[in-house]
């Protein structure tokens, strides 16, 4: 119930994945989640809906679940937090659906990824607690809005990344805006002297090629504060850092 809370919306099959550590195998998995969502959801903690979203779970239709506004308030009675406003799933658009069952994945890819990893934790924060303020040079507050913060930690290093899911739905001007915005933000702030590597996550090496040659041909933007990957590269990146997967030019970066 406090996963589907925190992603707003998310398919059976990544629930299952998110929390197979609990069980014996991936089936266990699978089938004791499927008993829980329908308890959840015949207390009207959950709710379910039937579309066809991103091509999530092979392309057919799932099960998509959301918390009920009674299971949102269950959840932030519980964690201590302020009483959420009525919760309306299926008024959301199918676009927006789609971006949210994506950082979903995101969440969950990282998490498969680091299980792999011996002593080595993921932290992921998502929106709001991942987003970032900083002073613009005229004084004035920025916000950033990251999809996810993620630390990743082992007894031999420490990365950290900022996470935009793309699902190729904007111009990618507006990628570059952000982009810069990034940039400002890294200038003015910092984690310890380390700004996170900023990781836009896209669909397709269509939509990968068309970013890395917009952030290569914006003057003056700092390529090697940025990575453009499809979400199946997500796992090499986490397992060897940033310089896993280089720029389009080589660079010395290093955890």
């Amino acid at each position: 119930l406090a996963l589907v809370a925190a992603h707003r919306f998310a398919t059976t099959t990544q629930l299952a994945r998110l929390t197979a550590l609990e069980y014996a195998s991936s089936a266990s998995a699978l089938r004791q989640t499927q008993r829980h969502l329908a308890s959840l959801a015949q207390q009207r903690l959950l709710t379910s809906l039937e579309r066809r979203v991103g091509g999530w779970q092979g392309g057919s239709a799932v099960t998509i679940w959301a918390a009920t506004t009674r299971g949102q308030r269950l959840v932030a009675v519980d964690e201590g937090e302020e009483v959420p406003r009525r919760q309306r799933p299926r008024e959301v658009s199918t676009t927006f659906l789609d971006h949210l069952l994506a950082i979903t994945e995101v969440r969950t890819s990282i998490e498969e990824a680091v299980r792999q990893e011996a002593d080595t934790e993921a932290a992921v924060a998502l929106e709001p607690d991942c987003w970032r303020t900083a002073l613009s040079p005229s004084g004035q507050v920025q916000v950033l809005r990251p999809d996810l913060a993620v630390t990743i930690t082992s007894p031999a290093y420490e990365d950290r990344y900022l996470m935009e899911v793309d699902r190729a739905t904007e111009n990618p001007g507006r990628v570059i805006a952000t982009c810069w915005r990034y940039q400002e933000h890294q200038a003015q702030a910092s984690d310890g002297g380390v700004f996170p590597l900023v990781v836009w996550l896209v669909p397709t090496d269509r939509r990968r090629h068309r970013l890395e040659r917009a952030i290569a041909h914006s003057t003056g933007l700092l390529r090697d504060l940025f990575r453009v990957i499809r979400l199946d590269q997500l796992p090499t990146l986490i397992h060897g850092g940033p310089a896993a997967i280089p720029t389009p030019q080589a660079t010395n970066q290093t955890r």
